[in-house]
């Protein structure tokens, strides 16, 4: 039987004598939807002629005015006219049609192919377009469904966005753009919310408040971190192409260092070219952000890609000029000034020596009038004027050239005036002849070759002997024309690469078998290999494709051990026993201290209590307990001699897990390696234990117990604390497993990059939300004896959802919610704000409709004179509810509350006036620090504290909802009847024809003074949580003034990572 798939007979039947004749076989493959490409329109009849003939055998027919074309080859405009394309098919018996007419796609069109979409043209257009019509898709559908605010954010973050990043897997849209895609979402939000459009979008992305996730800064996370995972994949082949994509990046926009460390991009990051490269935008996205990845460390898979020079070109000419002259100056390998700087070093090289010495090589020499305008260009911004190309003193450099011996260029040699040349070949070997015949045109030289021993011995003087021949010969028909000594091997070479060499003979006859020149090779070279290479800077490539699988990342070991104390040696194959301990204390402050050592165990020889010997020490940034313990395994392991065998004995059941991940190459050879907390510590572990072949076996010892060992390793480790001998792990040591780290304003990160992202960028919004107007009165609350805010209480009774009667249905609870929130925003549908949004209905006199006396703005609301007993009966009810829950904890803790009383009605926020800040605070929702301190120094936790002031407060929010805010509706709302002033008007957009109002708000309230500049920045709450962890609970980080909503954030992103996460902690 013949084998179905193979057209022979199959060994086992050879028997078989049946003929085969050859066959013409396709290797084209049919499918519900086929995709034909071709390099040439002939090439596409020939596969539509065979398409017609497969679905004339199967019986089926294509419908023609469903086919898609798409070709590079047209226009890149949208006005240009696209005619159809006619394709000329083969008739066939099986095929009867002779044409198929296909009008193409517009190139600047996208198409999908396997899934994917395309864009010849490199415009992101489609995807922008997209990502809008899915936002606007996802509100149409939810904007009459009766869903909260809540549901709505959640569908969004849970749905929409996973589907949106994943169209966005490689496009990077501007934040304008993600902020005009998204705008049907945050509409539909507010409208849920019952928030005014004025809304502040701090609010809407906050994690405390509404917490709808930024398209934008998801985006930045997402894609930084797909580059941190790709520089640092286990792949050689990935890492080699990231290498490669680093030189790229580095050759088409001439930066001569690697572009992670380029800082910025604004030359570069308009250019469409730019703006089609991923990996290059992505770098740039974390250009506004204080992260940054960075090079861990160097070798010859990993190599360092600066190149050799000073001063870029693009620092000194002008950004117009540079970007269009860039791909000349590509073409030329033209990236330092220092690559056109004469070799005494004070002068640029001259027009037209440059177009002499490298110009007249070019092969096309066209576009000279280009060259001149980029050298004009940079003459014009190097030189002084009327100097004859003398450079401005920052340019200048010492002389390239420190050789006593001077030579001239070979470009001044004639056909008439011949003679002796040194020249390098292609290995960089000197290369000596004599001169024969000159091309002028071509700036090159026929010589005769002349060989030397000068490499072998450069100190003696250059003796040159005619070359027997070579295998560079070049034959020179015309050789007897110029010389009566037919030669035995002729060159061809440049004289803009030559110098004359002065030699002991100017003719050569029949008898002259030995030339010398009175210098030596190692003072030649001085002169003519600067000389030789002075136009020479061309990117090397070669590095990034030989990169070996074993050599991918180097060991990384303690580089100076000379103040860490050496295990000691024992013979080869012998076991070694460590026992270790960490040590973590003031967690939270800036005088936090992380403490390790070993403690070298060697029974039976000798040793007092068997203790050979030990070490102590610190190390820096993420502190916990675990990470302390992790450091005194690296130590231990660190001054391990290879191929060893190692018991670990530890008190920290996190340490042992983290050891047996390393046994499976975790921290190498996982995706997910970057979500566990200290990554790159463990990474540095599980690379001593491979580069070392160590056997490691971790031992659980219970700590505190009476063991020797283990306790002796404890008081080690805290003294290391005060210790001025302990020495301090160097981060470069345990930072530099993976080829690239990421680092935060200096700190390298070693957790989740995603969240560490996240927690920047909460940061931030908390900054612009506090950077607005409307709360400026929180830099007037200066008096940490009085009134401080507590972001994370204020947060939290924001938040807090109390449990009501079964009269208190859902709606009331959200329009509680909302009026809570408006309250804390000054986002009151006042008459003074109406003034501004509805001009058309509010006239700007108008005043309270309660009192008819004053202007109606915040302060006015509670200082009305119509409520102003009843705000008094409101406060005195809240102040009251504070007293009884303070005594009550009085009675639990069996303490005297009456001090912690006197101090509580102490507080000025009880004395409502216009003029007083922290009485509009207290209004406004922004809890002081002093209620949840006076719980806590009664022995309450502080969690049950918040709760306790949270259903305080929200109890103050509901009666002054119902008591002061619902009379003032119904007083505004007689006089809108009044005045003919409906609902359905109300609520009609404001006429676009009106004039925009000049209508300033009046407040009650005085000027702010007293404001505290802003001394801590986002970046530095976030830098000292990597530092210190819990940094916000005791140090003041906004101003000195606004301390706890850096917890809020910090706390709850990395609880997971110090204390509450410890199962992932390893």
């Amino acid at each position: 039987m013949l084998d179905p798939y193979v057209l022979r007979s199959p060994s086992l039947s050879s028997a078989d004598t049946v003929s085969i004749p050859d066959i013409s076989i396709n290797n084209l493959v049919f499918m519900d939807d086929s995709t034909l490409i071709s390099s040439s329109k002939a090439g596409l009849e020939h596969m539509l002629s065979i398409t017609e003939e497969f679905y004339s055998l199967n019986n089926t027919s294509a419908n023609h005015q469903k086919y898609v074309l798409i070709s590079n080859s047209l226009p890149l405009t949208t006005t240009s006219t696209i005619l159809p394309v006619e394709f000329h098919l083969s008739l066939s018996s099986l095929n009867d049609i002779s044409s198929i007419s296909v009008t193409p796609l517009s190139i600047t069109s996208s198409f999908r192919f396997l899934g994917v979409w395309f864009n010849i043209k490199g415009s992101h257009d489609f995807v922008r377009k997209q990502i809008a019509s899915e936002c606007n898709s996802f509100a149409a559908t939810l904007r009459p469904a009766k869903l909260s605010a809540k549901q709505v954010v959640y569908l969004y973050n849970s749905v929409l966005i996973p589907k949106l990043e994943y169209r966005m897997q490689v496009t990077h849209l501007s934040a304008s753009d993600c902020y005009a895609a998204t705008r049907s979402v945050r509409s539909l939000v507010k409208h849920k919310a019952n928030f005014s459009r004025s809304l502040p979008n701090p609010i809407l992305y906050l994690s405390q408040a509404l917490g709808l996730i930024n398209l934008s800064f998801h985006l930045t996370q997402c894609h930084v971190n797909n580059l941190f995972l790709m520089a640092n994949s286990s792949t050689p082949f990935i890492q080699r192409l990231f290498i490669y994509r680093l030189l790229l990046i580095q050759f088409r926009f001439l930066i001569p260092i690697s572009p992670l460390m380029v800082d910025d991009w604004s030359l570069w990051s308009n250019m469409n070219i730019f703006k089609c490269d991923y990996i290059a935008c992505t770098i740039v996205s974390m250009v506004s952000t204080p992260f940054r990845l960075q090079h861990a460390q160097f070798s010859s898979t990993l190599p360092d890609l600066t190149l050799s020079g000073h001063t870029p070109l693009y620092l000194c000419m002008s950004p117009q000029v540079f970007k269009a002259c860039l791909k000349v100056l590509r073409k030329r390998h033209l990236f330092y000034l220092s690559q056109l700087i004469a070799p005494s070093g004070s002068h640029l090289i001259s027009w037209t020596a440059y177009r002499t010495a490298y110009i007249a090589q070019l092969e096309d020499k066209r576009g000279r009038s280009l060259f001149h305008k980029w050298y004009l260009d940079i003459k014009a911004h190097t030189t002084l004027p009327g100097s004859h190309d003398q450079l401005f003193d920052q340019y200048v450099r010492p002389p390239s050239v420190t050789s006593s011996i001077v030579l001239l260029p070979g470009a001044t040699t004639t056909q008439k005036n011949r003679h002796w040349l040194i020249t390098l070949d292609g290995n960089g070997a000197p290369l000596f002849g004599k001169q024969l015949s000159v091309q002028p045109k071509k700036d090159t030289c026929v010589i005769v070759h002349w060989i030397s021993d000068c490499l072998s011995s450069p100190g003696d003087v250059v003796r040159l002997r005619p070359c027997p021949g070579c295998d560079a010969h070049v034959l020179f028909p015309s050789a007897s024309k110029y010389s009566a000594v037919p030669p035995r091997c002729t060159f061809k070479i440049s004289l803009l690469r030559s110098m004359i060499l002065p030699t002991n003979c100017e003719r050569i006859h029949q008898s002259t078998l030995e030339v010398i020149s009175p210098h030596t090779w190692a003072d030649l070279s001085l002169t003519v290999i600067p000389y030789y290479q002075r136009l020479d800077l061309l990117p090397d490539f070669s590095s990034s494709s030989s990169i070996i699988a074993d050599d991918l990342i180097v060991s990384p070991f303690i580089d100076n051990q000379s103040s860490f104390s050496s295990s000691v040696p024992l013979p080869s194959g012998s076991h070694y026993r460590y026992y270790t301990d960490g040590s973590l204390i003031n967690l939270g402050t800036p005088e936090v201290s992380m403490g390790w050592s070993w403690v070298q165990i060697i029974p039976d020889a000798g040793y007092l209590n068997s203790v050979a010997t030990y070490a102590h020490g610190t190390i820096r940034n993420w502190p916990s307990s675990t990470r302390a313990e992790a450091a005194a395994i690296y130590a231990a392991l660190s001054v391990t001699p290879a191929d060893s065998t190692v018991t670990i004995y530890t008190d920290s059941q996190a340490a042992i897990d983290g050891l047996r991940l390393c046994a499976s190459s975790s921290y190498s050879n996982s995706r997910l390696f970057y979500k566990t907390t200290n990554f790159e510590l463990w990474a540095s572990i599980e690379r001593l234990v491979h580069s070392k072949s160590l056997a490691v076996f971790p031992v659980k010892v219970k700590g505190h117990d009476g063991n020797y060992w283990n306790e002796f390793a404890d008081s080690l480790a805290n003294s290391a604390h005060h210790s001025d001998t302990a020495p301090l792990l160097p981060v470069d040591a345990y930072t530099s497993s993976h080829p690239v780290r990421l680092v935060y304003d200096n700190v390298v990160c070693e957790s989740n990059p995603r969240r560490l992202f996240k927690l920047h960028f909460q940061a931030t919004l908390l900054k612009d939300l506090l950077s607005l107007k409307r709360f400026q009165f929180i830099y007037c609350l200066f008096d940490s004896d009085d009134y401080v805010v507590d972001w994370e209480l204020t947060w939290f009774t924001l938040n807090f959802s109390p449990a009501h009667d079964a009269s208190f249905q859902a709606s009331h609870a959200a329009r509680h919610y909302t009026f809570k929130f408006k309250l804390f925003l000054d986002d009151l549908p006042l008459l003074e704000k109406l003034k501004v949004t509805r001009s058309d209905l509010y006239i700007d006199l108008l005043t309270c409709r309660s009192c008819r006396d004053r202007m109606e703005d915040l302060m006015h609301l509670i200082l009305c004179s119509k409520r102003r007993s009843v705000m008094h009966q409101i406060l005195q009810s809240y102040q009251n509810h504070l007293f009884s829950k303070l005594r009550e904890a009085g009675e639990m803790a069996d303490q005297d509350p009456t001090p912690l009383l006197r101090k509580l009605s102490s507080l000025s926020c009880w004395t409502i006036s216009s003029s007083n800040w922290s009485s509009y605070a207290l209004i406004r929702g922004c809890l002081p620090a002093m209620f949840i301190n006076l719980f806590v120094n009664l022995s309450i936790s502080r969690s049950s504290a918040m709760k306790v002031v949270a259903a305080i407060h929200n109890n103050f929010i509901r009666k002054l909802r119902t008591r002061i805010w619902n009379p003032r509706t119904y007083d505004k709302s007689k006089w809108e009847d009044a005045m003919n002033i409906t609902l359905k008007l109300k609520t009609t957009p404001r006429p676009s024809d009106l004039p925009a109002t000049s209508y300033v708000p009046f407040s009650s309230l005085p000027p702010p003074t007293h404001l505290v500049t802003s001394r801590d920045s986002e970046v530095d709450w976030i830098k000292n949580s990597l530092i210190q962890a819990f940094a916000g609970w005791d140090v003041n980080f906004y101003s000195g003034r606004v301390i706890r909503y850096f917890v809020s954030i910090v706390a709850s992103t990395l609880v997971g990572i110090y204390q509450g996460g410890r199962s992932r902690e390893i």
